[in-house]
């Protein structure tokens, strides 16, 4: 048998397709086959990185019936992990039985090496990117989409990018700047209310700068163009990128959304159509994605997972910056204050300018290609941050302790975009104040954003569901002694009867604590509070200990047991010495506006 050294101690035979190593023994045979690698794959998802071989092979045909050798049979091409690899395990795995390892000490490693050294002068290994966004290539931050690579000196279409066929679409052109391009991009501003499209415009271009941790949602009924306006900032990252063909929906798996969002690092991604209908187990579902995504996207951490073996999965999260809309607004306070919400209200949209704008949209994707070739050049990282920081201080107190940053981030934005315009010399018609523009709309954006925080924060969930289980016969208060409270209609009591002027009430519901007016003090008993949540149809999903601390934090909790570190205290009602709750009667029942509602509405 003819046999090849091509790297000792190792022999290869082509006649007979087989591998084999010179011992101390003798010559050992080690396979039945030989193999090349064809490829080396290198994926790179931003994070991690993953290699992949392609690996071509023939094995030994066995003898005929007069004995002679057969024509060696070639062997599909496989793909197999490093991992696999390395094992050894893939060949009866990926080429069947046929394909034999012979026993011999460390022979998985011997047969590594013999691939790897027949493969020396063959294999091709190529680089493939599988997320948008900035990626460092050579030495070097370059911006990735479908198209190539954007650098400096504009588009490397060599570079290799693989996306889901749901991102395919996000595609950037070679960068060129031009002021006409430029212009139309800041016309967008005049779409329809500058608050929403000020944050619309800035949101879309700093998702490009990197490292993002808000999300934007755009509400409004059906007929105000959500979607519309949507997917002309969703095509800033690629032309194509309309109404109908937006990269995401509400509609997908959580698992999809994470993934999707995941792989568009550094980009705009809108999810659309955020409308929380069907059954109630849909609708929690729902509210139940929303949550995880967008608590992903702030807190840049996603949902670890354990795979088949146990071992914990690769986390997604967000990347980039998310543009929800919906003719809702996801419910959860955390959740919204992870989010700069906008509305449209119809007649808000100009259809003139809506029907200009998309005739606009190749402009957009043009622009954000050049804006992005400058930023990779511009130095300019420390400025920005040194802006944002700034704005943050000065916003403090507005919103959600969150709000501040999102607002800072915005106006950091809007700087780079008057660099970017003075460093080209575009000055079109929306350029003068522009930076004043940008900070007051800003700024009355983040204003509002406490009135969509209000009705989620648990604080206020609770005084809600107490007050309205009184209102509507499903709860009560006693006085400490166990006696009917003076304006009792307040507190859960229904007139029953009236004898002469004197009326007898009578309670509805289960008693949900006491009351004590001269001290402003009402008592909750700590197992009564579960009963309040359960009427809250979800809204209310944070645990006895956290709503308890949310109430302390916000002053309607009047007063603690110091002495026992505990937020309970330890009172005297109807005879029985117990633990409450203590809260200020008058912020938990609102009662200046109680009292004038009781002076208008008639009792019955």
């Amino acid at each position: 048998m003819t046999r090849h050294t091509f790297h000792a101690p190792y022999t290869v035979n082509h006649e007979a397709c087989s591998y084999g190593k010179e011992t101390k023994e003798g010559w050992v045979m080690l396979t039945n086959f030989t193999a090349q690698i064809d490829e080396e794959l290198v994926y790179h998802d931003g994070e991690k990185i993953t290699t992949v071989l392609l690996i071509s092979g023939k094995m030994h045909g066995g003898l005929d019936d007069q004995g002679k050798e057969k024509k060696p049979r070639q062997l599909p091409t496989v793909t197999v992990t490093a991992a696999e690899f390395a094992s050894g395990s893939w060949v009866g795995e990926k080429w069947g039985m046929q394909a034999i390892v012979f026993p011999s000490p460390n022979a998985a490693t011997d047969v590594r090496a013999c691939i790897q050294i027949s493969s020396a002068d063959t294999s091709l290994r190529k680089d493939i990117f599988t997320h948008t966004g900035w990626a460092e290539i050579r030495g070097k931050q370059a911006y990735l989409s479908t198209t190539g690579a954007i650098t400096t000196k504009g588009l490397d279409s060599k570079i290799i990018v693989q996306l889901p066929s749901e991102l395919s679409r996000y595609a950037l052109p070679d960068p060129a700047p031009a002021a006409e391009d430029f212009a139309d991009s800041v016309r967008l501003l005049n779409l329809g209310p500058k608050q929403v499209t000020w944050v619309l415009l800035l949101a879309t271009i700093r998702a490009s700068i990197g490292d993002n941790n808000f999300a934007v949602h755009l509400a409004g009924r059906t007929g105000t163009f959500k979607s519309e306006i949507a997917s002309l900032f969703q095509s800033f990252y690629g032309p194509d990128m309309n109404a109908n063909h937006l990269p995401c929906s509400w509609n997908s798996t959580a698992n999809a959304l994470e993934a999707l969002c995941f792989r568009t690092k550094d980009a705009l991604v809108v999810i659309d159509d955020f409308v929380p209908q069907g059954t109630t187990y849909n609708i929690k579902a729902l509210q139940q994605k929303a949550d995880n995504i967008i608590r992903a996207q702030g807190n840049q951490a996603g949902r670890a997972r354990l795979t088949d073996i146990s071992s914990v999965q690769q986390t997604m999260y967000p990347r980039g910056i998310i543009l929800s809309t919906g003719e809702d607004i996801p419910d959860g306070h955390s959740v919204r204050a992870r989010m700069m919400i906008v509305e449209l209200s119809p007649g808000s949209i100009s259809i003139d300018k809506l029907t200009a704008a998309q005739a606009a949209r190749p402009a957009y994707s043009r622009f954000m290609s050049a804006f992005i070739a400058w930023w990779a050049g511009a130095d300019l990282h420390d400025a920005f941050k040194e802006i944002r920081d700034g704005y943050r201080k000065e916003f403090q107190g507005v919103g959600h302790t969150r709000t501040p940053t999102i607002m800072a981030e915005l106006v950091g934005t809007a700087y780079a975009l008057k660099e970017y315009a003075d460093a080209n010399k575009f000055y079109p018609a929306e350029m003068p104040g522009l930076l004043e523009k940008a900070i007051a709309a800003i700024r009355h954006t983040g204003e509002q954003q406490g009135h969509y925080l209000h009705g989620t924060d648990p604080v206020t969930i609770f005084c809600e569901l107490v007050r309205g289980m009184m209102a509507t016969g499903q709860g009560h208060m006693k006085t400490r002694t166990g006696g009917i409270p003076n304006e009792a209609p307040l507190y859960g009591w229904v007139v029953e009867q009236v004898h002469g002027d004197v009326p007898t009430y009578k309670s509805h519901g289960p008693k949900l604590g006491w009351i004590d007016a001269e001290k402003d003090e009402l008592y909750i008993d700590p197992n009564a509070v579960n009963l309040i949540k359960g009427r809250s149809n979800g809204k209310l999903a944070v645990t006895n200990q956290i709503l308890i601390k949310r109430l302390k934090e916000s002053g309607i909790i009047s007063r603690v047991d110091t002495a026992r570190d505990r937020n309970t205290v330890r009172i005297t009602v109807e005879g029985h010495s117990i633990n409450v709750i203590v809260l200020r009667l008058s912020l938990v029942m609102d009662l200046a506006d109680q009292q004038n509602q009781l002076s208008t509405e008639p009792q019955t």
